[in-house]
């Protein structure tokens, strides 16, 4: 009988045990999160905007999920990639590789590499190529600016903008101050015969280069600064 009960209570006193240490467990894994530390090549205001997010997640429960607090940080536009770790028992750490821009799109907006729009936290160099399409497809201006980039740079020329108008069509801009017209139709062949020009009679002569436009069949006019304007052959083109 004596043994029984010993039996009784020994058993009893393991189950007190065993949900007292479930209640502690659980009490550890639903902590609440007392810090959020952020860690990447982050402006001061794209930080706040991640802080935020994860703010918003902690105040909706005590339980974080980290996949779904993963899933809206890497929802934000200008994110390449993001991990999220908990650290127990209360702080999780979000690691941020940040989407750089590649241009400026228009004077308020940024494109990536592959045309998409970044909605940056805060503006970027002013430095970038600026593009000012007709088109409203980010990835199809982002196209024109990777091909006409292309075309030119063997000879060194680097776009600064590239932009378009109803009337004049295509006008490419590069870091020399240079511009030429290269107009709606045939604008590849047009742009390769005023780099042929360039290379045969700008280079050098770049500060003396009011414009140039390379609408014409078989050459490039060239305005001078002394209002002199010139009719240049682009051979075998």
């Amino acid at each position: 009988m004596v043994s029984r009960s010993l039996s009784v209570l020994t058993a009893f006193v393991l189950l007190v045990v065993t949900v007292e240490s479930g209640r502690a467990v659980w009490g550890y894994i639903t902590r609440p999160l007392d810090l959020v530390r952020v860690e990447g090549d982050l402006s001061d205001a794209e930080r706040t905007i991640v802080v935020a997010v994860v703010n918003e997640a902690m105040s909706k429960g005590d339980v974080v999920n980290i996949r779904d607090l993963h899933e809206k940080i890497v929802n934000i536009d200008w994110i390449r990639a993001v991990t999220v770790r908990r650290n127990w028992p209360n702080s999780v750490h979000v690691t941020v590789n940040r989407e750089l821009p590649t241009v400026r799109w228009g004077f308020d907006a940024f494109l990536n590499g592959k045309g998409d729009i970044l909605s940056m936290a805060e503006k970027y160099s002013l430095e970038l190529p600026l593009v000012n399409a007709l088109s409203t497809d980010s990835v199809s201006s982002m196209k024109s600016f990777k091909t006409f980039s292309t075309l030119v740079e063997r000879s060194g020329l680097r776009i600064v903008e590239l932009g378009e108008s109803s009337v004049a069509g295509w006008t490419v801009t590069f870091a020399n101050g240079i511009s030429v017209v290269v107009g709606k139709a045939d604008v590849l062949n047009r742009l390769t015969r005023f780099v042929y020009v360039y290379e045969e009679v700008l280079r050098g002569n770049e500060d003396h280069v009011v414009k140039a436009d390379a609408r014409y069949p078989s050459g490039v006019a060239i305005e001078w600064d002394g209002k002199i304007s010139t009719l240049v052959a682009s051979r075998g083109l």
